[in-house]
């Protein structure tokens, strides 16, 4: 059975990074091979409870470059959402590599960042250097917890890791997004106000009952469900990240296949029958978008293989 890789799952880590790069025109497999050699390396001395935790995906240009070590999937790039009359746009930046590192504390996991960069400085560029932290309990700058929908730890694999039987085996699809939050707009207004754009309460999470619920409310559009009326489950690990002029979300989510996150924009961009728009969108502005693919250990292992006495 293929194993993921374990850092999509290990929470409780309150530092967090995450970097995306392009690669170079002149990169070829066997330098980014031996280059995520060394990005695997970087955080194996850290690999332990109280430790770093590190999670590579590929965007559809470097797996491209596998081949013969990669299975054969449809790893696609982020398409983009746009609502001209909403006046509202997620852009696609799909970018090539994505590494991200997290950790108890911040010391810890910008040592392995650094090396990280360092590794893969003769194959790629950094397009984006974000830290990111956990807000108290898990919250958004917002003041609203993140996350409430995830499933529970010991489900979360069978939900968001892809079945034995299917092409990719204990691989992750990923998205990630970096939203600007508008908190002076979002602050302004009364909390019962703001609740209903979430569709929760404020303090303590509860989903509000469907008669106070509106349609437009951010859960209301952001949980979707398949043709057969099955919830398309995410696997949430968005956190915050802050400046003293700037704040906002770095969102990141976890599942089976990239469908669920189609569908999911979809819905909160309005591209569906109802044409309905989340409204948590007049507060917060994606500037990134990727698609990710999360392989497993056994692929990571095929394209950059560790020493042994590092497996």
């Amino acid at each position: 059975m293929a194993r993921h890789q374990y850092g999509i799952f290990a929470e409780g880590t309150r530092a967090q990074h995450h970097l995306e790069l392009e690669l170079r025109a002149d990169a070829t497999a066997e330098a980014v091979g031996t280059a995520l050699v060394d990005v695997r390396l970087a955080n194996a001395q850290h690999r332990t409870n109280g430790g770093t935790n590190l999670v590579i995906g590929f965007g559809p240009a470097a797996w491209a470059l596998f081949p013969e070590a990669l299975p054969t999937l449809a790893v696609t790039p982020f398409p983009g959402y746009r609502n001209e009359a909403a006046g509202l746009e997620a852009p696609a930046t799909q970018q090539d590599l994505w590494v991200w590192v997290h950790g108890p504390e911040q010391d810890l996991v910008i040592d392995v960042v650094r090396a990280v960069a360092r590794a893969l400085e003769p194959v790629a560029t950094v397009t984006l250097d974000q830290p990111a932290f956990v807000y108290h309990d898990s919250r958004d700058l917002t003041g609203f917890i993140d996350g409430t929908a995830n499933p529970y730890l010991d489900e979360a694999p069978g939900k968001a890791v892809v079945a034995d039987d299917q092409p990719g085996a204990g691989g992750c699809y990923a998205m990630a997004m970096r939203f600007v939050h508008d908190l002076a707009a979002f602050d302004a207004l009364p909390v019962a106000d703001q609740e209903l754009v979430f569709g929760r309460t404020k303090v303590d999470s509860v989903e509000l009952p469907a008669d106070r619920k509106p349609a437009d409310s951010h859960i209301a559009r952001a949980e979707v469900e398949d043709d057969d009326g099955e919830e398309l489950v995410v696997y949430r690990r968005s956190v915050p990240w802050a400046t003293a002029l700037e704040q906002g979300l770095h969102f990141v989510a976890f599942g089976a296949d990239t469908d669920r996150f189609d569908r999911q924009l979809r819905h909160m961009y309005g591209l569906v029958d109802d044409g309905l728009v989340d409204r948590l969108l007049s507060f917060t502005t994606p500037v990134t978008g990727s698609f990710w693919f999360c392989p497993s250990v056994e692929a990571l292992d095929a394209v950059a293989p560790l020493p042994d006495d590092e497996d």
